[in-house]
């Protein structure tokens, strides 16, 4: 990564090549129809509670938290 003068950032690969600021999107006619497939295509299965949080409202207890995933390492 580079700063330049003007304030702009510049990306580059680790062999040099310069990398574009955004990746080049598919143009896609039906989204909805699009996102489905590729959610078949990973073996998703969405449907009506696929974004329903499961967190309650409580306060998270951080320590307990931070415990179990040093646990898990």
């Amino acid at each position: 990564m580079q700063l330049h003068a003007d304030g702009a950032l510049a990306f580059t690969a680790s062999d040099g090549r310069a990398l574009p600021l955004e990746p080049p999107r598919e143009i896609v006619e039906d989204a909805v129809a699009f996102l489905r497939e590729r959610a078949a295509d990973q073996g998703l299965e969405l449907g009506a509670e696929t974004n329903r949080p499961e967190r309650d409202g409580h306060v998270v207890d951080y320590d307990r938290a931070e415990g179990a995933m040093i646990g898990m390492g």
